[in-house]
């Protein structure tokens, strides 16, 4: 099948391909920055979760026909720029985890949008065969998202708002 579609369904496949690899090499960072254990452990689940989405999106291009291509995913890159600057910004402890918590979720909702998209088109052109790989993940991003919003109303935003400011952070680079 080649039509228009399915030449952009391609490219963002690879797109979202090489968002994730991104995201694996960020989320250890991230990781290892946080300070409340319920959000490190999150962040933790979701790097093994990342690496599986690496996978699965390698299966779908196989299943495709396609390679992973040499796209660079540039909003990736500029969400993951921004949350270096957040770390740098705001120290290790309550307002960093919040921080923390806020970029994750951008890019969450980012990779919500995408997969969701992709499903999408994979459903008009009746790529039945990488359907199910693309849920899986869209479904595991938006338990991720849920998580990081418990922890932030439960735990994290309340301690940020009665911790005092502790000056500059820590670098995700």
């Amino acid at each position: 099948m080649n039509n228009a579609l399915h030449e952009v369904f391609v490219h963002n496949i690879q797109d979202i391909y090489n968002s994730e690899k991104q995201l694996t090499a960020a989320l250890p960072k991230m990781r290892d920055l946080a300070q409340n254990p319920d959000l490190r452990e999150a962040i933790g689940a979701h790097l093994s979760e990342t690496q599986e989405h690496v996978r699965r999106i390698e299966q779908v291009c196989r299943l495709l026909g396609c390679g992973t291509g040499n796209v660079t995913c540039q909003a990736t890159t500029g969400l993951i720029r921004e949350a270096q600057e957040q770390m740098q910004e705001f120290a290790p402890g309550p307002g960093g985890d919040a921080a923390i918590i806020g970029c994750a979720q951008k890019v969450e909702h980012y990779e919500i949008s995408n997969y969701g998209t992709v499903i999408e088109w994979a459903k008009q052109m009746d790529h039945d065969d990488v359907l199910d790989l693309l849920k899986e993940t869209l479904k595991e991003e938006s338990a991720a998202n849920e998580k990081l919003t418990k922890i932030a109303e439960k735990q994290v935003n309340e301690a940020a708002r009665e911790a005092q400011p502790v000056g500059s952070g820590a670098s995700l680079m």
